[in-house]
């Protein structure tokens, strides 16, 4: 299969057909999503690499493009969303190469000083290592923990372990679950309160989320769903929920102190599990846990399997010399984020 591959400003034509066939198709494939980040972060503009065989799109994804004062990133995308190629049915290879070869001459052209590229397929084909490397820098390894819906709600539950959900049902009895997007501000206070005791953590902008929780028109529903527990009226805790008809993933989270003592964010989220079952949803993301053990354990304890994915960090090579200074001073401050494993 031949493919053709072109720039463009905004999802293709047929990029809709792709986001409902593609199993590993995520609420960061959503058009919507992009267009919120690159109107509420400074510096960011939204590129789509298309991807054409006999005339038609065979597959693509998006990148968003970050320039300040005269230096370039590629981000796809941005917060370690996943920013794997869509692609249609024995098309992911071509795809994925042609992609690949896109970025690499997006990364030259543009001189980037950095960037990174999240390669989150549930599922699918992996990403192949030539692929990657069209992009020179460094692939590193994360996990997600995802709670499958595809054998049924039953067997889901049949997988938390006995605690938990022991745990659950208590909490149950003393919380009211929700999804109530008109607690927006209330919520992102609590995520604002809990992060400052969370190293190098800076919250999102609550414009963001207040874009992503509205109707996208694209007749899939807003982008985030807003998920909220209440003990006699009070918020004890909330997450925000990124939705896509086949994945729903936890992004942001707020706790009150309280809420531990109460069981309240396993009773949360296994109510944003039921929500997805009963949306038909095939999955729901709890998202990456990085080295923190407790964490891990945590959503191991809700019958979370982990998913192994690369994600490759883009290097400073092709940039100036002025960028390539900056890159450097820059990963001296970033140094002890999270970057994956080696291997």
């Amino acid at each position: 299969m031949e493919a053709d591959l072109r720039f463009l400003d905004g999802p293709p034509a047929g990029w809709g057909d792709l986001l409902r066939t593609d199993p590993a198709a995520t609420p960061a494939h959503r058009p919507a999503l992009w267009a919120a980040l690159a109107a509420v972060l400074p510096g960011l503009s939204v590129r789509c690499l298309a991807i054409e065989a006999g005339g038609a799109l065979a597959g693509g994804m998006a990148v968003l493009v970050e320039r300040r004062a005269g230096f370039h990133a590629l981000h796809a995308l941005p917060f370690l969303l996943p920013g794997t190629p869509l692609a249609g049915p024995g098309a992911h290879a071509v795809v994925d190469a042609a992609v690949g070869a896109g970025l690499g001459s997006l990364q030259r052209e543009s001189r980037a000083m950095g960037g990174e590229w999240a390669l989150y397929r549930p599922g699918g084909p992996p990403v192949s290592q030539s692929a990657l490397e069209s992009v020179t820098g460094e692939t590193r390894w994360f996990e997600t923990a995802l709670v499958a819906l595809t054998d049924g709600l039953e067997a889901a539950w049949a997988r938390v372990d006995r605690k938990s959900r022991q745990e659950i049902r208590q909490a149950g009895e003393r919380l009211v679950c929700a999804q109530e997007p008109e607690a927006l501000e209330e919520a992102y206070a609590l995520h604002v309160a809990q992060a400052r005791a969370w190293r190098r953590h800076r919250p999102l902008p609550l414009e963001l989320s207040r874009r992503l929780i509205e109707d996208a028109g694209d007749g899939l529903g807003p982008v985030a769903r807003l998920f909220t527990a209440r003990r006699r009226g009070a918020l004890v805790c909330a997450t925000l929920v990124l939705d896509h008809p086949r994945e729903a993933m936890a992004w942001w989270s707020g706790a009150d102190p309280e809420a531990r003592r109460l069981h309240a964010f396993p009773c949360l989220l296994w109510s944003v599990v039921e929500w997805a079952h009963g949306a038909g949803r095939a999955r729901v993301n709890l998202g990456a846990s990085g080295a923190l053990g407790p964490v891990v354990a945590f959503k191991d304890s809700l019958g979370a399997r982990m998913e192994r994915y690369p994600v490759r960090w883009f290097d400073a090579a092709s940039a100036s010399a002025p960028g390539r200074a900056l890159a450097a001073l820059q990963q001296r401050v970033r140094a002890g984020r999270a970057r994956g494993e080696a291997s």
